[in-house]
């Protein structure tokens, strides 16, 4: 993905929200249009006053963004851009959107690693050792959540886990892992009309000998192939997908797969789904808090339910006691 101004660029073109610019703990602007500015600090939302923030301030904003990457809003309406301080924004102008809409999402400096999860209450100690002896014996893990749950922190966190002898190759649409492993190597999918996509990186990530593989997110056709790659080797590996609770990822993954042309049926993708994913570990948002609220051992598929099978991995959350242990 090519790189758009920083964000310090951005601040004469946004009257009004120079402060909220340089306030490292915001880590989302979102500009609804003229005058309408909503941030994000801690996991809540707050309305931000922005009275100077008229249409030509925001057309010149969304201008200015476009520039280095030699596009014209006038002919792109929507755009997904990194700026060049890692973080993300899009941009949305008429006649795709009454007004223009600009959203920039900002990654902070600091990765956090599983031990600073567990203390700050979003990761149950007694999960994070169980996530040690899963990614140890080499199985993969699942992680899934919502926009915003928490899903990339923790998979950084995860990765962190994975042995430092061993080599790592990452594939993101968007570069947002913070990998500190002396063997790894991270590979970006291009934008939506480039040849280079996550599918085409997943699978020539196989040539380049990697003991594990992390898939920023698995959106499409490319979950076919993560799923042939985790059942022919490169144990310990991990990705994460959009879902509402653990077992709906599971569903997610599968659809996903059913998306590459000339695939396996429903059953079989299933079964693929099992034998490549041994744990599920769920992210969500709640009251400014995200956290880790359920977990689960994938233990099969039952084609007379027409369902995954699973078993509860209990742990202690700081807001109460996740659900009683069982098979669905």
């Amino acid at each position: 993905m090519s790189h758009a101004s920083g964000i310090e660029h951005l601040r004469p073109f946004l009257p009004g929200l120079e402060s909220v610019l340089a306030d490292p703990s915001v880590s989302e602007v979102m500009i609804n249009g003229p005058h309408v500015v909503w941030v994000e600090r801690q996991g809540r939302l707050s309305a931000c006053p922005a009275p100077d923030l008229d249409a030509e301030a925001l057309m010149r904003a969304a201008i200015q963004i476009c520039r280095p990457l030699a596009l014209d809003p006038a002919r792109t309406p929507t755009i997904d851009a990194r700026l060049a301080d890692g973080s993300r924004v899009a941009v949305c102008v008429p006649p795709a959107s009454p007004q223009v809409t600009i959203t920039v999402r900002r990654f902070g400096n600091r990765s956090f690693s599983a031990e600073d999860l567990v203390e700050m209450g979003s990761l149950p100690p007694e999960l994070l050792e169980e996530i040690r002896k899963t990614l140890r014996s080499r199985h993969n893990i699942l992680v899934s959540g919502g926009t915003g749950s928490g899903k990339t922190t923790l998979l950084n966190a995860l990765i962190a886990l994975l042995p430092q002898g061993e080599r790592i190759v990452t594939i993101e649409d968007t570069l947002e892992l913070r990998v500190d492993h002396p063997n790894a190597v991270r590979f970006e999918a291009g934008g939506e009309d480039s040849p280079v996509t996550i599918r085409g990186l997943v699978k020539h990530a196989l040539r380049h000998r990697p003991d594990h593989i992390v898939v920023g997110e698995v959106r499409g056709a490319e979950g076919a192939d993560l799923l042939q790659a985790l059942n022919t080797g490169h144990g310990g590996s991990l990705t994460t997908v959009h879902a509402n609770n653990s077992e709906g990822a599971l569903q997610r993954l599968a659809n996903c797969a059913m998306m590459a042309e000339g695939g396996l049926p429903w059953e079989a993708v299933c079964r693929s789904v099992v034998d490549g994913i041994s744990m599920v570990v769920h992210m969500t948002r709640r009251e400014g808090r995200r956290f880790v609220e359920d977990a689960i051992w994938v233990n099969g598929y039952s084609l007379e339910k027409k369902r995954f099978e699973w078993k509860l991995i209990e742990f202690e959350l700081v807001a109460g006691r996740n659900r009683s242990n069982g098979n669905r």
